[in-house]
Order: structure tokens, then C-alpha cells, then sequence
């Protein structure tokens, strides 16, 4: 069944985060499956494009300038009326919205016609846990004929806020495995941060916020180096705790082992993949981790907490390890043994590769989304 989908996201290309990834990359695969995808997203400039098509994805453009309250005003009535003659005039017949405010205000307030709701954020987690905005989740949330959360935890959390359990399901966040694989070629990144052949680089792709758990990795650093002096780690993103971990490495000795790249285009990230031997998630809190996906689609084995998603991904001891969140000593052992062992590690890559391919290719998860839109349509 062929459907016209609108997709409302404040999140979107060219923005770097997993929301906007998540939001492209299902959209495309929509779009192959032949349905017609329809985004509703900000312009941050009052003159930039107002309509562009990537990728088969038709993108409307609202201005949303960048002031919080007055900038979702000036955005939100033009974008209500840009909905409502997507509906009437183009026949969009289900809309999917992907944040549990700006985007899910204006799918409430839009037309009565199937909704979707994902709800994606770490934040959200942190404020239910916090006791805090119950009753603004609940009311956002259950405007929606039904609410994905591409964690278990997510969705776990959707209902501990008053959304009946069967309108919720978990769908994964997927990956470009054919973006993502292991034949791309590394060494280009390796010369530019000077690593040298024989190095082991450890990747730790994530966004320099606390809940990454980023300080974990630098604090286990000493202990890898000491049983591994020729590892090398690779911190690529930004955020507010980066001159903290700057500081941090400084303190414990080791400014010549770690790397901070900054942001990087997620265009780029299929080389920094390919330049490491390892990929480390020490997050706090976590969704299903895209840069895991990305991980694992690349070949690489992962080390990873226990917590949010995460587990969903690394299948301990096969594709993986999984430790504990806020253990150093634990993710330097881990981290250790997998550097040690170049035949666990290619072991574990290939292993990576195949549950990636099998399970978190977009197109399976453009299919599982279909089937809930096809299971409310009806």
C-alpha cells in the first residue's frame, strides 16, 4: 500500500544529530520503498530555500529563528498551515512527528488524521526519571494514534507516563550499510592525525555531553596504556564538556594519546570507522546508538555500557562487550582484552557486520515502520 507520509522534525539536514540522521535516512528509505515523503523542517535564515527535494524527499522549509520561544511562534502557525495543505492539496495521509515538543505540539494541534510519534530523546529519559513534566509528556505524547521509542527503555518510559502499553512499540534506529561497510578505506584519517600503522585507535564517537560518559573513557586511558602503549584514542564531536576533558587529559599525562577531532560531517565518519581498531560507547544514557550501528555496519567490534539501547545492539561476547556505566576500571579492561586480541576482534567485526546487515539495514526498519502505519491506517 502506497502512502503519503509527512514527516515533522525541528531536526533535519543539514543538522548532525542522530534525530536529523534518523529522520533523512528513514525518509530515503520510504522513498525507495515508493511512498511519497513530505518533511516539514526549519530554516534558521529568513532567505534560505524554502522547498528542495533530497533524495526523492520533498523538504519544506519554515523559518525558525534562533530564539527558543519567540523563534517557535514565528515557526509554528506557518508550519500548521503549510500541514494542512499538504493535506488537503497533496493527499498526505499519515503524519510522523519527532520530537515530544515543538514537533509533537504541532501534530496536535494539526488535522485529525493518523499520527505517529517517535520519541528519540535521552532528555526525556532523564526528565520522567527526575519525576519532572509528567503531565506535559502525557498530554503531547498521547495526541498520537501510536508512539515508537527506538529503545526499550524508551518505550518502557512512554507508558510509565500514562501511554497505554499497545500503542507503543520499539523500532530500532538503523544504518547505511552500504555507506557504512568495511571495505572503506582509513588510512586517509590515520595520516591526518598522524597515527602510525602499528597503533591501535580507539573510537569513541559521541557528542561531548555529560550523559555520554565520555570522562570514563579518558579516566581509563592510563590502565589501557599501560598494558597497550601503542593505543591510541580518537574522540570525535563537540559539546559543552570538551575544554572539562581537555583539562582532564592534561591532568592524568596523557595529551599524546588522545585526539579530540571536534565535529565531524556524519559524510566523513565512514573513513574515521575505518581508522579504528575499536569503538567505544561509555554512555550514561542511550537510545538505540546510531554511531554504534555505524560501528558495527563498518566491521568494527564494539565496547559498550549497559544501559538504554545499547544492549540491544552488542551482543555480548559475539559482537561485543557490554560493562558497566561509570566504571572506569572496567571499560580499560574490556577495551584491553579486545586490543590484545587481534583474532577476537576480527572475530567480533565480522559478527558486527552480519547482525547489521540482517537487522538494522534501513530498508528492515522502513518495512517494521510501514507495518505500523499500515496497522493504523486500518
Amino acid at each position: 500500500m502506497r502512502m503519503k507520509i509527512c514527516m515533522l522534525s525541528t531536526d533535519f539536514l543539514p543538522g548532525i544529530g542522530g534525530i536529523a540522521a534518523h529522520v533523512y535516512e528513514l525518509s530515503k528509505a520510504l522513498v525507495k520503498q515508493d511512498n511519497e515523503v513530505h518533511v516539514i523542517a526549519p530554516r534558521r535564515h529568513y532567505y534560505d530555500k524554502t522547498y528542495e527535494e533530497i533524495d526523492g524527499i520533498k523538504v519544506h522549509r519554515l523559518y525558525f529563528p534562533r530564539r527558543r520561544i519567540i523563534g517557535f511562534i514565528i515557526y509554528f502557525f506557518p508550519a500548521s498551515l503549510k500541514l494542512r495543505r499538504l493535506i488537503r492539496n497533496e493527499g498526505v495521509n499519515i503524519v510522523h512527528s519527532h520530537t515530544s515538543f515543538y514537533d509533537a505540539l504541532l501534530a496536535r494541534f494539526g488535522p485529525n488524521i493518523p499520527k505517529i510519534e517517535t520519541e528519540h530523546s535521552s532528555g526525556f529519559l532523564i526528565a520522567v526519571e527526575e519525576g519532572k513534566h509528567i503531565r506535559r509528556h502525557r498530554w503531547l505524547l498521547g495526541h498520537a494514534d501510536h508512539v515508537i521509542g527506538p529503545s526499550q527503555e524508551l518505550v518502557d518510559t512512554v507508558v510509565k507516563v500514562g501511554i497505554s502499553r499497545n500503542m507503543t512499540s520499539f523500532v530500532s534506529n538503523g544504518v547505511d550499510i552500504e555507506k557504512f561497510n568495511p571495505e572503506v578505506e582509513g588510512m586517509g584519517i590515520r595520516a591526518k592525525y598522524i597515527i602510525r600503522p602499528e597503533e591501535k585507535v580507539i573510537l569513541c564517537p559521541r557528542r561531548l555531553e555529560l550523559k555520554n560518559g565520555v570522562e570514563y573513557l579518558i579516566e581509563a586511558m592510563p590502565y589501557i596504556i599501560n598494558t597497550n602503549s601503542d593505543a591510541r584514542c580518537l574522540i570525535v564531536g563537540d559539546g559543552s564538556e570538551r575544554e572539562t576533558l581537555k583539562k582532564e587529559v592534561v591532568r592524568l599525562s596523557i595529551a599524546d594519546k588522545v585526539i579530540f577531532a571536534g565535529a565531524v560531517a556524519n559524510v566523513e565518519m565512514p573513513g574515521y570507522y575505518a581508522a579504528s581498531d575499536i569503538v567505544v560507547l561509555p554512555s550514561l544514557k542511550e537510545a538505540t546508538s546510531i554511531a554504534g550501528l555505524e560501528a558495527m555496519a563498518s566491521g568494527k567490534p564494539l565496547v559498550g555500557t549497559n544501559v538504554g539501547g545499547i544492549p540491544q545492539i552488542i551482543a555480548d561476547g559475539e559482537t561485543g562487550i557490554l560493562v558497566s556505566s561509570r566504571n572506569p576500571e572496567e571499560l580499560a579492561n574490556a577495551i584491553a582484552t579486545l586490543l590484545s586480541d587481534d583474532g577476537k576482534r576480527a572475530t567480533m567485526g565480522l559478527s558486527a557486520r552480519r547482525r547489521a546487515e540482517s537487522e538494522f539495514s534501513w530498508e528492515t526498519i522502513a518495512q517494521k515502520t510501514m507495518s505500523i502505519y499500515s496497522s493504523i491506517m486500518r
